[in-house]
């Protein structure tokens, strides 16, 4: 009897077989194919009126989350090489939401000019332009630094001259670092100083390679964008203007 079985589960096993060779050459056969085609899209593309319908609703409404005006600028504030007006207003920004929201004291506050990509105007300053200033996905961390790290810090703004910066004052000769202070005071060895500071920078980008080990006191879940938005909409509420000033806090020679 058991020999029987034995068969009869041998027999059905075997008739699996034709049917899962059936069903696997069946089966799509995927080719890898390099080919691409170029379209050129200019005055000569015509809009599809169907697909024009579908979205206008999504668009009129985008438009109109965009265009509400949330601040006032004093006059444009733009980022170039070394210290900006723009660079200066983030990093400030920064700091102060660092230490109301996320409940730490910072020392330096640092933005790299890579992720600033637009300016902010003069006069109106809509939800739009706080998107287009940050439209990466970049979280706010605090890490812990020391003397050497501070001074890494200091000698990086003077080498690539592309940070927006808050707390750290740097002054350089013939391009070497010269003078390095936080809060207007010398670098204390032995002492430890709190970086607020983008993910993205804080996990090595703009060859910040030097951050990537710091002790992280919080890796925060905000945005750079949100903490924008939060700052700006309070600078407004208390009647404040958007506005920065070059201050000497990056002196590069």
């Amino acid at each position: 009897m058991k020999s029987l079985q034995k068969s009869r589960t041998i027999f059905f096993r075997l008739l699996w077989v034709p049917f899962l060779l059936l069903f696997i050459s069946c089966a799509p056969y995927l080719v890898q194919n390099n080919w691409s085609l170029l379209l050129d899209v200019d005055e000569s593309v015509v809009e599809d009126s169907v697909y024009v319908r579908l979205i206008k609703p999504y668009k009129e409404q985008l438009d109109r989350e965009m265009g509400e005006v949330i601040a006032v600028g004093r006059k444009e504030l733009t980022k170039n090489i070394g210290e900006s007006t723009l660079g200066n207003l983030v990093a400030d920004m920064q700091w102060a939401y660092s230490e109301s929201k996320l409940g730490h004291a910072v020392d330096i506050s640092v933005i790299n000019n890579g992720g600033l990509r637009n300016s902010l105007p003069e006069g109106d300053i809509t939800v739009g332009n706080v998107f287009e200033l940050s439209p990466f996905e970049n979280f706010i961390f605090l890490l812990e630094l020391t003397y050497d790290d501070v001074e890494r810090l200091a000698n990086y703004a003077v080498k690539g001259k592309n940070l927006g910066i808050a707390g750290l004052n740097v002054e350089s000769k013939d391009g070497q670092l010269h003078l390095f202070t936080v809060g207007g005071r010398p670098v204390e060895k032995g002492r430890s100083y709190t970086l607020a500071v983008n993910d993205y920078l804080a996990n090595g980008g703009d060859q910040m390679d030097f951050l990537v080990g710091l002790p992280r006191i919080v890796e925060s879940e905000v945005l750079l964008r949100e903490m924008l938005m939060d700052q700006i909409k309070e600078w407004a509420a208390s009647g404040k203007l958007i506005d920065a000033e070059i201050e000497g806090r990056q002196k590069l020679y």
